[in-house]
């Protein structure tokens, strides 16, 4: 983070932001009810930190108020298998999040904005991501709808049956 600053502006993160976007990110994970084991912090600090330094396929935009920053969006990229009329990669919007006592103030828009246009400039043609009934209506008026073409499933080891031994070979 910028030690000089006094105005909140858009900067792209590094790794030196990963306790502050962990942070953020333990805000958006207890909008969802969402309470993280307690090794959970230094773990998400690291992989922050190493993504941002190693990945180029991985990318956070915050706003940045000098001596903490109040919001972030953090996206990837992956590579698909080449298919007619789609561009090479898909993106996915993996965490968007506001310091509470600095919502409304269109910061969220913007970083998100942000991380939006890398994804599209890196090659993306679609992008994802996971909303709450409160940020519906952002990522609706940005342009993001329900899915066309195949129903995407996800599949959940929480969740999933378990296979037999005998049923592939």
């Amino acid at each position: 983070m910028s030690p000089t600053s006094t105005s909140p502006h858009l900067r792209r993160a590094g790794a030196d932001d990963a306790a502050e976007l962990t942070r953020l990110r333990l805000f958006m994970l207890a909008s969802l009810g969402i309470v993280p084991e307690a090794d959970w912090t230094p773990e998400c600090e690291a992989a922050f930190r190493e993504r941002l330094s190693t990945d180029p396929c991985f990318v956070a935009y915050v706003v940045d108020a000098g001596d903490r920053l109040l919001s972030s969006t953090v996206g990837q990229y992956m590579p698909l298998l080449p298919r007619p009329g789609r561009t090479p990669y898909i993106g996915h919007i993996a965490s968007v999040a506001t310091d509470p006592a600095h919502r409304r103030h269109g910061y969220a828009r913007l970083t998100f904005e942000a991380v939006h246009n890398h994804l599209v400039e890196a090659g993306c043609s679609r992008i994802n991501l996971t909303t709450t009934p409160e940020a519906e209506a952002l990522y609706r008026s940005l342009g993001y709808d329900d899915p066309s073409g195949p129903t995407p499933l996800t599949w959940n080891a929480d969740h999933a049956p378990v296979a037999s031994e005998g049923t592939a070979r």
